[in-house]
């Protein structure tokens, strides 16, 4: 029983200095130069960190219900041309029923299957990403926040023969993500998408979401934000803890 207390009496003196520890360590771009950074760091601080995190586009089951409008209307579940989603059809498998014979019973679409995307978001115009190698910004992008979302479902496009033009097959989707794409704060008005851009061949899944930082911009005593995109069925949801998103001891967005 002695040696219990002892141990106790023991944690309770170190558990303070071990707490004082953690918060004393700084990450990589608190205490190094930029210069120094090494390639792995820089893919960290690009990938996994901050102001790089990773979020789940997910099929909102509730909203296919009660009858969704817009590009993707009345997608069946796990399937319904969704790129990605239907990965229980073989290539080449028969779509016809054989002339005289019975046509199979219509299969059912709620399987219970998820259709989710993995999804990045990054904002670009933060600096400690800007100085780990994201793209240059323009200097009129200064007056808002950008935020880069990596893998969202969008089709790819049509490969077409020279000269010949044909319509984008997301316009419908892209109008739909710019129109349900914000900024929450808690206790403030959100910040709706102002516009955005698209990448083009194998970056067609990656898109620039510009929100205009206004007169009332984000502080870090609102503690968190999170971005929220509804288009379709489909929703995201990504959550950014204000205070880790320090850089130089500033708020860096």
């Amino acid at each position: 029983m002695f040696q219990t207390r002892r141990r106790l009496l023991q944690a309770a003196t170190t558990w303070p200095a071990f707490r004082a520890l953690q918060a004393a360590r700084k990450e990589f771009w608190e205490s190094k130069d930029p210069a120094d950074w090494s390639n792995e760091e820089k893919r960290i601080l690009l990938g996994q960190s901050p102001w790089a995190r990773g979020g789940i586009v997910r099929f909102d089951v509730e909203r296919k219900r009660a009858g969704a409008t817009g590009p993707y209307e009345g997608v069946a579940r796990p399937g319904g041309g969704v790129p990605g989603a239907n990965p229980g059809v073989m290539p080449g498998a028969p779509t016809s029923v054989p002339i005289g014979e019975r046509p199979p019973p219509v299969p059912s679409t709620d399987t219970g299957q998820s259709v989710e995307f993995r999804v990045l978001a990054r904002w670009e115009s933060a600096m400690p990403v800007r100085l780990a190698g994201g793209p240059e910004m323009l200097e009129e992008t200064a007056r808002f926040y950008v935020i880069r979302l990596q893998g969202m479902p969008l089709l790819p496009p049509r490969k077409v023969r020279n000269g010949e033009t044909v319509p984008n097959p997301n316009e419908g989707m892209l109008e739909a993500i710019k129109q349900g794409s914000r900024i929450e704060r808690k206790g403030k008005i959100a910040i709706s998408c102002s516009h955005l851009l698209t990448g083009s061949g194998e970056s067609v899944t990656e898109l620039l979401l510009f929100f205009a930082r206004g007169a009332d911009p984000i502080t870090v005593g609102e503690k968190a934000v999170t971005l929220e995109s509804r288009f379709g069925p489909f929703h995201l949801s990504v959550k950014f803890p204000l205070k880790e998103m320090m850089y130089k001891g500033a708020l860096a967005l």
